[in-house]
């Protein structure tokens, strides 16, 4: 990210609040404490316990709040954005920068080191009669993409437009092959590429979610998986969505199966989208984050 996302202003006033306030996760898992934060004008760090219920929050959605209000002062803060869950300040490459934040006598090995996005700022103040209030997006909350674009980036980008085009080309030459008399071939050209782009989308899902855990256990690279790093989808978003993607794709391929040549035809859309070899690097992936550091 870039520098100056937030206004200097605003990077004072934290600078000297202290805790704030923070919400985030949603349904069972919202939760909300007042944490302390390291204040940078590109991004915020929420230095949070480990047991604090916002870790199970950021594991569940990206989007949080922070607020931070003086009534002695007149001023009330709001900021809206995206956190990312962090590993320990201890291993952050800026704990240099990040330490002198914690409070006082406090341990780096003891916080995480959670960025926070600032995506939105409201600040309200008051100065003897008059009430001024700024509210607008920061830089990063206006080039923001829609969060149809987010998902579809995280499912299909980088290196999964390959297997998408590959898939839709591959079945549509297989349903020409099989000629005009194919019986429902429209439909089964519609269900074959349901199946292929559920097993893309599910497998890249479900991957980059285990390559992000993977490094929040100190093992591997956030750049793994850059829909979760930059805070577009959360790891427990990334696991749940891979699933039901998946499940729409075993019920593609099972309908199939039973439609003329479909065992053919299943074997082309495992092929055109590439699963097999995506699934084998998902599972090796996923056996080399199992392991425990030092485990040989």
């Amino acid at each position: 990210m870039g520098r100056g996302n937030l206004p200097d202003d605003i990077v004072r006033l934290l600078s000297f609040h202290g805790p704030v306030e923070v919400w985030t996760g949603t349904g069972e898992l919202a939760a909300t404490a007042r944490v302390h934060v390291a204040p940078f004008d590109d991004e915020l760090i929420l230095l949070v316990p480990p047991q604090s219920p916002l870790v199970a929050g950021v594991m569940q959605t990206p989007a949080a709040m922070v607020t931070a209000k003086v009534e002695d002062q007149r001023y009330a803060l709001r900021l809206q954005g995206r956190a990312v869950p962090g590993r320990l300040v201890s291993v952050h490459p800026n704990r240099g920068s990040i330490t002198p934040w914690l409070p006082e006598g406090q341990q780096p090995h003891r916080f995480l080191a959670i960025p926070f996005v600032v995506d939105s700022v409201e600040l309200v103040r008051e100065e003897g009669q008059v009430r001024n209030r700024y509210a607008g997006p920061t830089p990063t909350g206006r080039a923001l993409p829609s969060q149809a674009r987010r998902w579809l980036s995280a499912a299909f980008g980088d290196g999964g437009r390959v297997p998408v085009i590959a898939s839709l080309v591959l079945i549509f030459v297989w349903y020409g092959y099989l000629g005009a008399e194919q019986p429902w071939r429209p439909l089964g050209v519609l269900i074959a590429w349901a199946g292929a782009l559920g097993l893309i989308a599910g497998i890249r899902l479900i991957g980059q979610g285990a390559a992000f855990e993977k490094w929040l256990r100190g093992d591997g690279k956030a750049e793994d998986a850059p829909a979760i790093r930059d805070g577009w989808i959360a790891p427990g978003e990334a696991r749940f969505t891979g699933t039901v993607a998946l499940g729409v794709a075993a019920l593609a391929l099972t309908l199939l199966g039973f439609m003329h040549r479909g065992g053919a035809t299943i074997l082309v859309v495992l092929i055109a989208s590439g699963s097999p070899v995506l699934a084998l690097a998902w599972l090796l992936h996923g056996t080399v984050a199992s392991r425990e550091p030092g485990e040989s």
